[in-house]
């Protein structure tokens, strides 16, 4: 078993003990201006100094086609590594360490030497970052639904008889009902927090995949399919 390191792992403890905090989307533009000149994101990116950054929440690490990766990146993606908002959020804070810490593994290193030590600042820029994510293929016979909003909630996915599966989002995540034999209708819910007992509910057909864009209770929340 992967062994960390007392400090590091305190480190690494900060973004999921910490209360959900805002998200601002369009903050998290301006940030990102500081990482133009290693990264794309967006229709067209390219790989640059660093890998394209378009749909990179649920990436495996050191796997974008075509980036050359340093040896530790593609050592910490072949142990399991995935770049979800957490992993995003401390990486940001030292890249170095945070491979390291990972890898359990002192002489690690990282390409990127940037560094973003303010934690509202990686939210932003998370949020940005989730802002750029492909929709994700719904299972077979089945449904999805996507965390579009700037903010952490609870997501529900419910299939009748083919069960219903319960998680937290946090911005640019996807929950997905399992694959059936046969089609499944079912509703996608979504709750502020879990203590929430009032949320907001939609209907949704087999083979589609819904947004959820911004939260709001008693059922008034905005959905991607509403202006599309």
């Amino acid at each position: 078993m992967r062994r960390f390191h007392i400090a590091a792992f305190v480190s690494l403890a900060i973004f999921a003990a910490a209360p959900v905090q805002a998200q601002d989307a369009a903050a998290g533009e301006k940030i990102f201006r500081k990482c133009t000149a290693c990264h794309q994101v967006g229709e067209g990116a390219k790989n640059k100094a660093g890998p394209v950054l378009t749909d990179v929440i649920g990436r495996t690490a050191g796997t974008f086609e075509g980036y050359s990766y340093g040896k530790s990146m593609r050592a910490a993606g072949a142990a399991g590594l995935v770049w979800n908002s957490e992993n995003i959020f401390n990486y940001l804070f030292n890249p170095k360490d945070f491979l390291r810490a990972f890898l359990d593994d002192p002489k690690a290193k990282a390409k990127m030497k940037f560094r973003l030590k303010d934690e509202q600042d990686r939210r932003d820029v998370i949020a940005y970052l989730s802002s750029f994510q492909m929709a994700m293929a719904a299972p077979v016979n089945g449904f999805c639904v996507t965390n579009q909003s700037q903010l952490t909630h609870v997501f529900a996915v419910d299939a009748g008889d083919a069960g219903r599966k319960v998680q937290e989002l946090a911005p640019g995540e996807t929950l997905c009902t399992t694959e059936s034999d046969a089609p499944q209708n079912g509703f996608v819910s979504v709750f502020e927090t879990p203590e929430h007992a009032e949320g907001c509910s939609r209907l949704i057909t087999a083979g589609n995949t819904e947004g959820m864009v911004k939260y709001a209770d008693f059922d008034r929340c905005e959905w991607a399919s509403h202006s599309s």
